[in-house]
C-alpha cells in the first residue's frame, strides 16, 4: 500500500490544463490520472477538449458523476430552484461529493494537483500551496457539516491525500503562455471571449461570458427551458430564475413579479451594444478570436 497515485483535477479550463501538463513533466504521463467531475452542464467544446488533451498527453481519464442526480439540470429540478451565492449546491453535489466518494474507494496514497491560482480571487489568495485534501475534517474550528465525516477519518487512518497547487503564483497570461509553449491550445471557448470555462453558463458568469451563451441558440434555449420547467411546478408566485436579482438593471426585468431577470431578458440585455460597449463588435463572426489573452489570436 506504499503506491502513490498522482491525480490532477481537470475541468477543461486553462489552469487545470497547465497543471496537467506540469504533472506529466514532473511525474511522467504514465503515472498521472486526470479526474473530470462532469456536471452535465459543460459546453460540448469542453467535453471534446478534455478528451483531446488527455489523448495528446497520454494520461488516463476518469470521469466522475453524482449518480443520485441527473447533472446540473436534474439537481435544479429536484430542488425546484437554482443555486446562488448562499447555496452553491451545484459545486458541492456535482463536484465535491463525487470526488470524495472516488477517493474513499481507492486503497492508495494520493498526491492531488489542483490548478488553483492566488490571483483568481481574494478568497483563493488565502489558500495554501500545499495542504491535506481533508484538512477541514481534522480542524476543530470548522463548524460546517462535513460529507461522510466518519468514512473520511477512517480512510485517513491508513492513507494520505496531499494537495499541491503548482501554478498558485502564476498569472492567467503565464498559464496561457505555458500551454502554448508546449504545443497545445487552451479550450476553444477562450477564443470566443470567455475568461473562464466550466459550466455553460455558470450562475456566477460575467456579462461578457453570458453573451457567448446568448449567441448560441442551443445553450441559450437549454437555460430558458430549465427555467420554464421549474416554474411550471411552482405555485407560490416567486419565480425561479437562473440569475439572481440585480444581474442586470431593473428596468430590463419585466417578466417576473419579484424583479429577478429571466435568462431571456439577460440574453437580450447583453446583446445590446449600447449596454455592453466593452464587448466585441456585434458584427464580428462568432467564431472569430476575441480572446482576453495574448497569443491565442495569432
Amino acid at each position: 500500500m506504499s503506491k502513490v497515485k498522482i491525480i490532477v483535477q481537470f475541468s477543461g479550463g486553462k489552469d487545470s490544463q497547465a497543471c496537467l501538463i506540469k504533472a506529466c513533466e514532473t511525474y511522467g504521463a504514465d503515472k498521472v490520472t486526470a479526474i473530470f467531475c462532469d456536471t452535465g452542464w459543460e459546453h460540448e467544446l469542453t467535453y471534446k477538449h478534455i478528451h483531446n488533451i488527455v489523448n495528446l498527453l497520454g494520461v488516463k481519464l476518469v470521469i466522475l458523476k453524482n449518480n443520485k442526480v441527473d447533472g446540473m439540470a436534474g439537481l435544479c429540478r429536484r430542488m425546484n430552484w437554482f443555486p446562488d451565492a448562499k447555496n452553491r449546491m451545484c459545486t458541492v453535489q456535482l463536484k465535491v461529493y463525487p470526488m470524495i466518494d472516488w477517493i474513499l474507494a481507492q486503497d492508495e496514497h494520493m498526491i492531488i494537483l489542483q490548478g488553483i491560482r492566488a490571483k483568481e480571487s481574494a478568497e483563493r489568495v488565502k489558500f495554501d500551496v500545499e495542504c491535506s485534501y481533508f484538512k477541514d475534517y481534522f480542524d476543530t474550528s470548522v463548524k460546517k457539516r462535513l460529507y461522510r465525516k466518519q468514512d473520511v477519518r477512517k480512510w485517513c487512518n491508513m492513507h494520505d491525500a496531499s494537495v499541491l497547487r503548482p501554478i498558485f503564483s502564476w498569472s492567467a497570461q503565464q498559464v496561457i503562455d505555458y500551454i502554448l509553449s508546449h504545443g497545445q491550445r487552451p479550450n476553444p471557448l477562450y477564443e470566443r471571449g470567455a475568461s473562464r470555462v466550466g459550466c455553460f453558463p455558470c450562475i456566477f458568469a460575467r456579462l461578457n461570458e453570458i453573451k457567448i451563451v446568448a449567441r448560441d441558440e442551443k445553450y441559450k434555449q437549454r437555460v430558458i427551458d430549465l427555467e420554464n420547467t421549474i416554474n411550471s411546478k411552482r405555485d407560490n408566485g416567486n419565480e425561479a430564475t437562473f440569475f439572481c436579482k440585480g444581474k442586470i438593471p431593473a428596468r430590463f426585468c419585466n417578466q417576473n413579479s419579484n424583479g429577478s431577470p429571466t435568462f431571456g431578458e439577460v440574453s437580450e440585455y447583453v446583446l445590446k451594444d449600447e449596454n455592453q460597449p466593452t464587448l466585441w463588435d456585434e458584427t464580428e463572426p462568432i467564431m472569430s478570436c476575441v480572446s482576453l489573452y495574448h497569443g491565442l489570436c495569432e
